[in-house]
């Protein structure tokens, strides 16, 4: 096996800790673009696996590199913010400035399902990367292009961490993260008032609309990994007894939270948090319990018949890099992948115990967060205080 050509990596001051070197080294191989992959025999043999199952394998990131040059043209419909679409266009244009980008932003499950009929009509073919929306993913698997993103990953031929890419389809990835926690005011509450595990969550001292939850219980969902849904569900229908204050949505909340009016909210989301923190709100704290609930998220696909399919291979292995992943965090703003090694997601969760709502999961979520629903008792948001 022929080693891999490295080339050197400069880490910016204030996005990444000191971490271990074998955790640098990993660091630098995701934002590593210069390398040989190798001809040795299981790269034959990854690749004559992928071909007998009618999949796309490239031995040679150079010929990626090569067939993307003749494609020049790179047309994606993202999950991404608008700030976030313009950073990652310029920084890859900057990597690969012989492809002409165009993305456009796509939202919301009415959006999901409109793209999705096109597909199924075939009327989406000037598109080469589609965001897929978890409402519907497995209805987009059929329409994704036969790439073994997931082969190539484990072989060296791209950097990407395979834990990004679904071991089930094999052409599916998931660039970003979403770390659930609690968040609090801590001129409202004490640090030693705190809740130090889930189950605390169900003492006396936390019950009659002492803390907020989101009706919709997408973090409570991502517990299910970990603890298993007996378990989960037991704890919902505790948690519903102790009277929250039930909501949906998250922003008005917290910001209700950073002027004092609710004290804790459980279950709510890291990046709206820092979100808010960046934006003036230092009374407002994030506290972590175990197991860490965490959902990978942003997934993406190349469209079947793609006429860009090389150029969306490089994308996706830029945004799964350390350039494409600081953009996330600094940009999106405060997501990045848990897989990331050195990512502020990854360093967030690092040590801890986390139950992850990844491949094995994503297509059970809404049958989870549906029986969770029923165990809260058909609660209504918001309410008077």
């Amino acid at each position: 096996m022929t080693a891999p050509v490295f080339r050197v990596c400069t880490v910016k001051a204030g996005f990444f800790k000191t971490v271990t070197s074998s955790m640098v080294l990993a660091s630098c191989l995701l934002g590593s673009y210069a390398f040989a992959a190798s001809a040795g025999p299981a790269l034959q043999k990854a690749k004559q696996e992928a071909d007998a199952k009618g999949f796309i394998f490239e031995t040679s990131h150079d010929e990626i590199v090569a067939r993307a040059k003749k494609e020049g043209l790179l047309r994606g419909l993202v999950g991404f913010e608008p700030q976030t679409i313009r950073a990652l266009k310029e920084g890859f244009s900057r990597r690969y400035p012989f492809i002409n980008t165009q993305f456009e932003e796509i939202t919301g499950p009415d959006s999901a399902q409109r793209f999705l009929l096109e597909l199924k009509a075939g009327r989406a073919s000037s598109w080469d990367i589609a965001h897929l929306s978890p409402d519907f993913h497995n209805d987009y698997l059929p329409f994704l292009e036969k790439i073994d993103l997931l082969g190539m990953a484990r072989q060296g031929v791209l950097q990407i961490h395979s834990k990004m890419i679904s071991p089930e389809s094999r052409n599916a990835i998931a660039i970003s993260s979403i770390v659930d926690l609690i968040a609090y005011n801590k001129k409202v509450v004490p640090q030693d008032k705190l809740p130090r595990t889930w189950d605390d969550l169900l003492k006396p001292e936390y019950k009659g609309r002492k803390f907020v939850m989101d009706i919709k219980p997408n973090s409570m969902s991502a517990l299910v990994p970990s603890m298993g849904i007996d378990w989960v569900l037991d704890y919902a229908r505790k948690l519903a007894a102790q009277q929250p204050i039930w909501a949906r949505g998250h922003t008005r909340y917290l910001t209700g939270m950073a002027e004092g009016e609710y004290a804790l909210f459980v279950g709510t989301y890291y990046h709206s948090v820092m979100r808010l923190r960046q934006r003036g709100a230092k009374d407002l704290e994030v506290l972590i319990l175990e197991p860490v609930p965490v959902r990978v998220t942003e997934t993406h696909g190349i469209v079947k018949g793609a006429s860009h399919p090389y150029s969306a291979v490089l994308f996706f292995e830029y945004v799964a890099g350390l350039e494409g992943q600081k953009i996330l965090y600094e940009v999106e703003p405060f997501k990045s992948s848990i897989y990331s090694p050195g990512s502020k997601a990854e360093e967030l969760v690092r040590g801890k115990r986390i139950s992850v709502i990844d491949w094995q999961h994503i297509v059970k979520q809404q049958e989870y967060m549906d029986k969770i629903f029923a165990a809260y008792g058909f609660p209504k948001a918001g309410g008077s205080k």
